[in-house]
């Protein structure tokens, strides 16, 4: 007896590739515009700024360990990113993940979901009850079922984060600049460990 056909799991739209996302930031960055509802001035400079980001992230080393447990994953997955182009951490986490995806020998199918576009997706995924991002989602790519989430930062980054936003005495832009230093010392490593530790 034949086993029945399998259709892979439905990407939702919009949904974006790593270099069609990449795209319409650099678009956006030209239209002094971003992602989502809010349009504000510091949203719009802080997509511009995260193209730069995005590059330096994409040449972070990979974990040979986490590169090859990727190769072999029992089924092909599909990732589903939630993101936003102004988004920082979304800077520095994607390009490591697209760059995964892309040595997995077809095992890892990856898409970004702006979190604006699915409200519904996001409420599923919350991280303590917030739309935080970016928020990494696991899917079995032929049936659809979730295999587990990540994000919206590595634990250590998470840390930081909490501490720098619970001192008042920072602003926004001092915040920023100390999260992007942990993100450039780090070089890609903590979010490929846990992304090692999820998958066993």
């Amino acid at each position: 007896m034949s086993s029945p056909i399998v259709s892979p799991a439905a990407v939702p739209a919009p949904a974006y590739t790593y270099p069609e996302f990449r795209a319409l930031v650099a678009t956006l960055a030209a239209e002094h515009r971003t992602t989502g509802p809010e349009q504000t001035p510091g949203l719009i400079r802080y997509t511009d700024q995260n193209q730069a980001h995005l590059d330096r992230a994409y040449a972070e080393p990979l974990l040979p360990e986490l590169v090859s447990t990727l190769a072999n994953l029992p089924r092909p997955e599909q990732w589903l990113l939630l993101a936003e182009a102004w988004c920082g951490d979304t800077a520095h986490t994607l390009p490591v993940l697209a760059h995964l995806a892309e040595v997995s020998a077809g095992r890892v199918s990856l898409h970004v979901v702006l979190r604006s576009d699915h409200p519904e997706l996001m409420a599923a995924h919350q991280t303590n009850g917030g739309n935080s991002i970016p928020k990494l989602i696991r899917r079995d790519a032929a049936t659809g079922a979730d295999l587990g989430d990540w994000g919206p930062r590595p634990a250590a980054a998470q840390v930081l984060a909490k501490q720098l936003h619970a001192d008042k005495t920072l602003h926004v832009n001092q915040v920023i600049k100390e999260m992007n230093a942990w993100y450039e010392a780090d070089n890609g490593e903590a979010v490929q460990r846990e992304l090692l530790a999820l998958l066993g």
